[in-house]
């Protein structure tokens, strides 16, 4: 993403998706690309996925990274 290459960085995060459906990072930089995009709709639902996955597994992960997620999710 920092070259500016959104289109291979968007198929990067739909193989994550695919190959790694039960981790949320896929949805994240997904995210990213929908934001460098200026998509904010789509970034924002991106996000909700993500924090939805957190709340269905707490314990994996940091209470941080979801309210970092519920940020950038308020900033979309």
């Amino acid at each position: 993403m920092e070259a500016g290459k959104l289109g291979e960085a968007e198929q990067a995060a739909r193989e994550l998706l695919e190959r790694y459906p039960e981790v949320p990072d896929g949805h994240e930089r997904l995210a990213s690309v929908y934001e460098a995009r200026g998509d904010h709709r789509q970034a924002a639902e991106c996000y909700r996925k993500v924090i939805e996955f957190i709340r269905a597994n707490p314990d994996h992960f940091d209470p941080e990274y979801e309210q970092y997620l519920v940020e950038k999710l308020a900033a979309n």
